[in-house]
């Protein structure tokens, strides 16, 4: 079975949006066999698309994009302003 799943993170600054686009394209080499993923920028949204011949590799990889994607915003908050506090809604 064929899945696709696209991830849309929105983020305003230009900055932060290529920040994590170039942090986290490199990681993605080794992704599994039957595996494609794509970022492109859409706006001010970075989209990422999964597509995959198994649904449980699709979703493991968006789920690693979002940990990655909070983890990058944590830092990213943290060394922009001595004493910032990183928000979780």
């Amino acid at each position: 079975m064929k899945t696709r799943v696209s991830l849309s993170l929105e983020m305003p600054r230009t900055k932060a949006r290529k920040s994590l686009r170039s942090v986290l394209a490199p990681d993605n080499v080794g992704i599994p066999r039957g595996t494609r993923l794509q970022i492109e920028v859409m706006g001010s949204n970075l989209v990422f698309g999964v597509a995959s011949d198994s649904v449980s590799t699709a979703i493991s990889t968006v789920l690693a994009l979002v940990r990655d994607a909070s983890l990058f915003q944590e830092v990213w908050l943290l060394s922009r302003k001595k004493g910032a506090k990183v928000q979780r809604k």
